[in-house]
């Protein structure tokens, strides 16, 4: 009988509706799980920077004081990713060199000015959740600046490409922007853009390197040759009145004893009297003109000229020392969008023929590279290529070109000054090239 109770005792109780078993979530302490150290994050300062009142493009300012900042160059401290801040949470920063601390400075966020170098920084975080003890961390850091240089020709200024665009003959275009009113008064004459190539490289490299300060300057003037622009001063393109001083000169006057790290270089076009030849080559085409014989005599006297005042411009780029050189070659705009030459049409009139457009090329740009490229081997530069593979389909005639049509100048820059430069995707496929070639440059250095 005991048995027989026992097994229906059983029985029930295993029918019986179970019990929910009661789940709770508990948080666990903060102290368990934060981290015992602070969390230091840095960056530094940008120095280029967009100007939202002159086109939201960077500013330009070209003096000493931009370039050799008092107190060195800013860099930001930041505390937000250290575990368990509260509101009241106090953060302390200290700065040594060589062991000494020669800064202090407070805030979740903040920010020092140090001149290059090697330093170490300490960040003390009180008042943290779960931790009644200060959290301490140290990194060391160093301080590197990269000053980059641009010298040149419209190629290099940027002609065509004002940071804020003119309207025909109704509003003028504006040139990059330098607080200092001689500087600015300079930019506007040798027609500075900061949507140039190399100020476009430079601010590549700034975004991709957080942890070094970029310093820019740009003296590249439109219209500029070796010996009147880059060796000696030049009149100005805008005002005849005006004389731009010789760029080499210049540099040494605004970089003072700074290191230039890169120099870039756009230089050659004017000294060949390239547009003249495009001229000439489109009064052969309307009119018949000039003969090509006529046109390849005065090119080929130009051509022999090269070597000589590349050679006298390697021996000035030498006394400012320079890390890097960078020389850009001339890309090509005499293709369309297959890649095939196509005659230059301006205000619907075939104003340079199909083939004086091929003319152009081979005889004239393809020699005016090769003279680049000979230089550049010859002074120990980087000749800066591949822009023919870059603007092979996005010439003059192109549906997607690169480079400003004859309309276009007018339009912007109320003349046709910057005609047949590159546009804003041209100098931003030169700009992708210059930071290609200073990146291959610098990774070769490293090893």
């Amino acid at each position: 009988m005991s048995r027989f109770l026992t097994e229906m005792s059983n029985l029930l109780r295993s029918s019986a509706p179970k019990r929910r078993r009661a789940f709770s979530v508990e948080i666990l302490e903060s102290r368990a799980l934060l981290s015992s150290t602070a969390v230091i994050s840095w960056k530094m300062a940008p120095r280029i920077v967009l100007d939202p009142a002159h086109g939201n493009a960077p500013s330009l300012p070209n003096t000493p004081a931009y370039v050799s900042p008092e107190g060195g160059y800013k860099v930001l401290l930041d505390a937000t990713k250290t575990p368990g801040l509260r509101p009241r949470s106090t953060f302390n920063w200290a700065i040594s060199e060589s062991g000494q601390v020669i800064a202090s400075v407070q805030g979740k966020k903040s920010s020092v000015s140090l001149p290059e170098g090697p330093y170490s920084v300490q960040l003390t975080v009180n008042g943290v959740r779960g931790s009644k003890d200060s959290l301490v961390a140290s990194q060391d850091i160093t301080i590197n600046n990269v000053l980059i240089v641009a010298i040149g020709d419209s190629y290099a200024s940027g002609e065509g490409n004002p940071v804020v665009d003119g309207r025909y003959f109704l509003r003028s275009p504006k040139w990059a922007y330098s607080p200092d009113p001689a500087m600015n008064l300079q930019n506007a004459q040798g027609h500075r853009s900061t949507l140039a190539a190399p100020a476009q490289f430079a601010l590549k490299l700034q975004k991709n390197n957080p942890h070094e300060a970029v310093t820019f300057v740009s003296v590249a003037n439109s219209g500029a040759t070796i010996d009147e622009g880059l060796l000696g001063p030049m009149t100005s393109r805008v005002d005849d009145d005006y004389i731009l001083p010789g760029q080499i000169e210049q540099v040494k006057d605004i970089v003072g004893s700074q290191p230039i790290d890169v120099l870039t270089v756009s230089i050659g076009g004017n000294d060949i009297g390239f547009s003249t030849r495009l001229k000439e080559l489109a009064s052969n085409s309307i009119l018949g003109g000039t003969t090509l014989s006529e046109i390849q005599t005065r090119v080929n006297t130009d051509l022999a000229t090269l070597p000589q005042k590349y050679a006298s411009l390697g021996r000035a780029i030498k006394g400012l020392n320079p890390g890097n050189v960078l020389i850009t070659d001339y890309p090509d705009l005499t293709r369309n969008q297959k890649g095939q030459y196509a005659p230059i049409d301006l205000m619907g009139l075939d104003a340079i023929s199909k083939e004086n457009v091929q003319f152009a090329d081979q005889n004239i740009r393809m020699p005016l590279n090769q003279n680049v490229e000979t230089a550049a081997a010859a002074n120990g530069w980087t000749a800066v290529g591949s822009l023919d593979a870059s603007f092979l389909t996005h010439g003059y005639s192109s549906t997607d070109s690169w480079f400003r049509s004859v309309g276009e100048s007018l339009k912007y820059e109320s003349s046709v000054i910057g005609a047949f430069h590159p546009n804003m995707k041209g100098q931003q496929a030169i700009a992708d090239r210059l930071l290609a070639a200073y990146d291959q440059t610098f990774v070769s250095a490293a090893h």
